[in-house]
């Protein structure tokens, strides 16, 4: 079973794949084609799904510390990465609706959800597992590259 704190960190994780999850499936109701916003659904879902892995990996860490490293670092940058794209794309969709003079509800809902992963990546950062001593199954040379000394 992994620590305490890596299943907190993997409960805050889950809990922003399902936040992005959501988003992705919430994105097509608030176009204004009438049902044909299903392009929309991508990114958010592509990004739920990466995070989803990603905190997998890191409950991992017990029988594979490796792996669990590194779902553990990549799952703490996905917030930020996710920040960057879902801004990104709701400033593409405001130009586009300010242009045409629509709503923004799908640029609103992504700025929120960019917004809500700052906050998970502080959360993140407050929670993250510390450093652990690898297993004593690896030999001097791989943990030394693992616990990177």
């Amino acid at each position: 079973m992994p620590p305490l704190r890596t299943i907190w960190f993997a409960c805050i994780s889950l809990s922003y794949s399902i936040l992005l999850f959501g988003t992705a499936m919430i994105m097509p109701r608030l176009t204004s084609q009438g049902g044909l916003g299903f392009g929309q659904m991508i990114l958010p879902g592509s990004l739920a799904i990466l995070t989803l892995t990603l905190t997998i990996m890191c409950l991992l860490i017990k029988h594979n510390y490796k792996v669990g490293m590194v779902g553990i670092h990549l799952a703490l940058l996905m917030p930020l990465v996710s920040t960057a794209l879902l801004s990104i794309k709701a400033w593409d969709l405001y130009q586009e609706s300010t242009s045409a003079n629509a709503l923004t509800s799908q640029a609103t809902l992504l700025g929120m959800t960019s917004i809500t992963s700052i906050y998970v990546f502080v959360t993140m950062m407050l929670i993250r597992p510390k450093k652990e001593e690898a297993p004593a199954t690896m030999d001097s040379q791989e943990k030394t590259t693992a616990i990177g000394q």
